[in-house]
């Protein structure tokens, strides 16, 4: 640690306090890839002789490929990944390491090594929500999506609908998600690395050259905000909180529709659970735990924003608390996204014995409407009607002929009112509920779908060309399960 200014090591328990290294493990790679820029840039620019550049860039590469190879672990006692990072290329190449730090502090580091990792972990995300929508989209075009069921307001019947248009719909919002997660990372342009503390450098730094090795478009205009701000951190989580509550509404919906008494869908083993007690139960426990991630997922965005509110500029310290939030929230959403997509692909849509509710209702007041008949009219008519066959346990189907010609003498007879089957083709305005209006979501969800998946293949394409210019890792934090878009 940094003790030289003081007489006194830091005490035992501030350092408990004080130290990252847990939650830095996740900038390790992103903090090699800066600091080899910056050691490749005082090179170029002479402020460091090229000689040394190279010494440093060596023996960063070789910390590289320990930490490839599971061998470099960080140290508590040095506090948090650049001091680690920093004395272990000292421990290699000798008193060389110590101008490595030239032209920088680790408040423009650690600026830099998270919206590097941010970049990365958005491309993941993008692509997740992204499997989700078009894996929903595939299932409302099988033969599921044909079922007719009860679209429900209010938890109650409301009117007929496809489960082609219900999975659809769910499909739009986590494309939506998609596609935000693309607009932040979109963003990301301005590089902080050579910002310093907070108010730049008297040294000749290339900031440009910096910005370009890094993947970004130009260096922060403003040292200040460089080192402060973290906006991206911030509308990620938000962006993660909407997603949760979007995972948690599909997922209510596969609870309620496992429930014997709905009979909507049946999921597949590999993601229910049984009782511990009772062996008759099929529980959608992992669809619950999906739902249960809105919670934490909103908490997260608040207690990140509730950490920078008053902070005066530049950096401060409060900043740091902030990180465990974010790999956390990041990390939950990505399994929540791993589980989500398998358990939709595996499930399967029931046709559930269609209540004889009188859902056609609203196509009857419409046949009045056409009719003449004003619309509060022909629904106070409606209703009255509903109500006096409620008390006779009865439905608007099965009103007699004679019934129906005193009740509706404008319309020609029972057949005005749609089957059960038929309701949905009723509703043929766009986006609606008919199959062509369906059609179309579907046909807009996958090009929409093809889009976000071209973003991240071109995205990733030119950061790991990046990353080969330097022969380093073509992943910042490489994973078995990555997607491939």
């Amino acid at each position: 640690m940094l003790r030289e200014r003081f007489s006194r090591p830091l005490a035992e328990a501030a350092l408990a306090l004080s130290e990252s290294t847990r939650e830095d493990a996740e900038l390790l790679r992103a903090d090699l890839w800066g600091s080899r820029v910056h050691a490749r840039m005082l090179g170029e620019t002479g402020i460091l002789p090229p000689a040394t550049a190279r010494r440093l860039d060596r023996g960063l590469r070789e910390i590289e490929r320990a930490v490839a190879k599971g061998k470099f672990a960080l140290s508590r006692e040095l506090e948090d990944v650049h001091l680690n990072v920093e004395t272990e290329l000292v421990r290699r190449v000798g008193r060389d390491g110590e101008r490595l730090h030239t032209g920088r502090s680790r408040n423009d580091q650690v600026a830099t090594d998270l919206l590097l990792w941010l970049r990365e972990e958005l491309l993941d995300l993008e692509d997740g929500a992204t499997a989700v929508a078009l894996g929903l989209a595939q299932r409302a075009e099988s033969p599921d999506g044909s079922i007719v069921v009860a679209g429900w307001t209010h938890l109650q019947p409301a009117q007929r609908v496809y489960v082609a248009q219900i999975l659809g719909t769910h499909a739009l919002r986590f494309l939506r998600d998609a596609e935000r997660f693309r607009s932040i990372r979109e963003r990301i342009v301005d590089c902080p690395l050579g910002s310093g503390a907070l108010a730049g450098s008297s040294l000749p730094l290339d900031r440009r050259r910096t910005a370009r090795l890094l993947g970004f478009r130009r260096p922060s205009p403003s040292s200040l905000d460089a080192v402060s701000d973290r906006d991206a951190v911030l509308e990620t989580l938000s962006a993660l909180a909407l997603l949760a509550v979007h995972t948690s509404s599909l997922a209510e919906e596969l609870v309620l529709g496992s429930m014997p008494e709905v009979a909507r869908v049946r999921l597949a083993d590999e993601f229910v659970t049984t009782s511990s007690l009772m062996p008759h139960k099929r529980n959608p426990d992992l669809a619950e735990l999906l739902r249960a991630e809105s919670g934490p997922a909103i908490g997260r965005l608040v207690a990140h924003l509730a950490i920078l509110k008053g902070l005066p500029l530049a950096y401060n310290r409060d900043l740091q608390v902030g990180k465990p939030v974010l790999f956390e929230g990041v990390e939950r959403a990505r399994r929540a996204l791993e589980v989500l997509e398998p358990m939709l692909r595996t499930a399967r849509f029931l046709a559930p014995r269609l209540a004889t509710g009188d859902t056609g209702s609203v196509e009857l007041v419409d046949a009045l409407v056409v009719r003449g008949v004003p619309f509060r009219a022909a629904h106070g008519r409606v209703a009255a009607l509903l109500r006096k066959l409620e008390r006779s346990h009865r439905s608007l189907r099965e009103l007699s002929p004679s019934e129906w010609a005193t009740q509706f003498p404008e319309l020609e007879g029972p057949e005005t009112l749609p089957s059960a089957e038929e309701e949905p083709e009723r509703r043929r305005t766009e986006g609606g509920s008919a199959r062509r209006s369906v059609r179309a979501l579907l046909t807009e969800i996958h090009a929409r779908g093809w889009i976000a998946g071209a973003a991240v293949r071109t995205e990733r394409t030119r950061l790991a060309r990046l990353r080969r210019s330097l022969e380093a890792p073509i992943s910042l934090r490489p994973r078995s399960n990555r997607r491939t878009s």
